[in-house]
């Protein structure tokens, strides 16, 4: 069909209208049973937000005989403080006249959306568990670069040639930010007879530690390899465990439901369904029997289910591949 000005302005129209919910449905980190603090800058002054920390505290004298009880046992709030600077993310497209032509309106509309809002928020999602394993944005390139976040593994550095980082993690753990929502913008490159579409957002993420100093996160390191032959290098439900475990006795916060989250790669999801399905087993019996209509249903949704005191999700954007140090 022969494309008309009104045709790419409606194509625009719809591509505006629909990035949003696209982007929402593929980003994962703003879901707020994974951050429960989250802070909306659209229209403020600035780039950043100075965030207040509690410091940590200790438990109450249970008895006192007529003492000053503040003296006692002070618990002054003394905050601290992060900084939560927001960055631009953005992705663009090309369209053709030609693809107006020959490829159909629906088709072309489908392809931008998609293409633009699944960059955008694997932008925003590799950003995030960045920042979640290192405190910096920049991607990993070794598991040394795993800072101030205890590995639950059980694994040396040198134990592994290639790991990935999977995370489990107190909604608390970090906090987000956003300061410019996903917009859409499209210039006419008359000389060239096509159109640019271009899609930014501006949000950011920053660790919000226990007591100034714990941070609410934990991870396991374990193989990157999806068919990994060495038992002892693969991820485990105890591994996960572990992290519960070490997150409870912080005093970490969970969601409403009392789950912490457990993000993992697919390489570890692999692993943990292997378990789930009963073909590694669980040697160590940190948990009880799990149906295998369970396991089933958590390998297909890839949600693998409500194990150990977590929330699991899959995510492709943890840090992955890194090499041994």
């Amino acid at each position: 069909m022969a494309t008309t000005s009104s045709g790419i302005a409606e194509l625009y129209s719809d591509i505006v209208a629909d990035l949003i919910p696209y982007y929402d449905n593929m980003v994962l980190l703003p879901n707020p049973q994974l951050i429960v603090n989250q802070y909306n800058l659209t229209g403020a002054v600035g780039n950043t937000v100075k965030i207040p920390l509690t410091n940590a505290w200790t438990g109450n004298v249970s008895t006192l005989a007529n003492s000053d009880i503040i003296n006692s046992n002070p618990q002054d709030f003394d905050p601290g403080s992060v900084s939560l600077a927001v960055t631009k993310k953005g992705a663009g497209t090309l369209v053709e006249e030609e693809a107006l032509e020959d490829g159909g309106f629906e088709t072309v509309r489908n392809a931008v959306v998609t293409r633009l809002a699944r960059s955008i928020a694997q932008a925003t999602d590799k950003t995030g568990f960045n920042i979640l394993a290192s405190g910096a944005a920049a991607d990993l390139s070794d598991i040394s670069d795993v800072d101030g976040i205890i590995n639950d593994s059980g694994l040396a550095n040198t134990d592994l040639a290639n790991a990935d980082v999977s995370f489990v993690m107190s909604p608390e753990a970090m906090a987000y930010a956003v300061k410019r929502e996903p917009v859409v913008k499209m210039f006419e490159d008359i000389q060239n007879d096509n159109h640019q579409m271009v899609a930014t957002v501006r949000n950011g993420f920053v660790r919000t530690p226990n007591g100034n100093s714990d941070q609410m996160v934990r991870a396991i390191i374990a193989s990157d390899l999806i068919a990994e032959s060495n038992s002892d290098l693969t991820a485990s439900l105890d591994m996960i465990s572990t992290s519960v475990a070490n997150l409870r006795k912080l005093n970490a916060p969970t969601d409403d439901a009392g789950f912490y989250a457990a993000v993992v790669s697919a390489a570890h999801e692999f692993h943990l369904a292997k378990e789930l399905n009963g073909v590694g087993g669980i040697s160590s019996g940190s948990i009880g029997s799990i149906s295998q209509a369970l396991a089933n249903q958590a390998l297909l949704e890839g949600l693998i289910g409500q194990a150990v005191g977590c929330r699991f999700y899959r995510s492709n954007n943890v840090p992955s591949g890194l090499t041994s140090t």
